[in-house]
């Protein structure tokens, strides 16, 4: 997969190399439990299952109109990432200060700036191909679990993995890892953290919204 897809899939900023390399070898040094049983790796699995079918529907809807391509992608979004738990963790200690109407702008905007990022990737492709590894890990915390997976075939094959933890509503995808084990959550703190200590929770929302923008020109 071309480095540009690679950041639109995930959502990154672009990261120094000596930011990367540091990330990497935290993240790569935590132990990896035991794999679950068979029944637990397939409920595990749904969420990114459901996000790659819809990914793979919206590369072969080209005569659908945007709103239903966003519509499609939505619907599997909901099922597929805990967004509060993401914001939660994504925002820190900030989070808990934020009035309801301020959580709710803010969810909002985070769920239609990953719509807008996923559509821009994957709405003019046609043949990316959504790998998933029939083996599942246990993630150091001992209860949530991940899911590796390959996004793109050849050169172009790159190591996207999923964290997934259970919800009342299932299994939900609470963090990306870029490589396999760049975190999603911990690069987008940074990026959340200045704006946050510059404007608050609605410098959050607009900067969002921006971006959101960016992606649907």
């Amino acid at each position: 997969m071309k480095l540009r897809y690679f950041f639109l899939l995930c959502g990154f900023t672009a990261l120094s190399g000596a930011s990367t390399q540091v990330l990497a070898q935290t993240l790569s040094k935590q132990p990896i439990a035991s794999t679950p049983s068979t029944n637990a790796q397939s409920a595990s699995k749904e969420p990114v299952v459901k996000l790659y079918q819809a990914l793979s529907a919206i590369q072969k809807s080209s005569k659908n109109s945007p709103a239903q391509r966003t519509a499609l992608l939505n619907q599997a979004l909901d099922v597929s990432y805990d967004f509060p738990a993401i914001i939660s963790k994504t925002v820190g200690y900030r989070y808990e200060t934020f009035t309801p109407q301020e959580k709710e702008a803010v969810l909002t905007a985070f769920k239609n700036y990953t719509t807008a990022r996923y559509l821009s990737s994957f709405a003019d492709s046609s043949d990316t191909q959504f790998k998933i590894s029939p083996d599942v890990k246990t993630a150091p915390s001992g209860t949530n679990q991940i899911i590796s997976t390959t996004v793109g075939s050849g050169s172009d094959a790159t190591q996207i993995n999923y964290i997934v933890h259970k919800t009342p509503q299932g299994w939900r995808i609470i963090d990306v890892l870029l490589n396999g084990n760049i975190s999603q959550t911990a690069i987008q703190r940074g990026d959340f953290s200045s704006t946050l200590a510059k404007g608050g929770s609605q410098a959050l929302v607009e900067m969002l919204n921006k971006k959101t923008q960016s992606f649907n020109k």
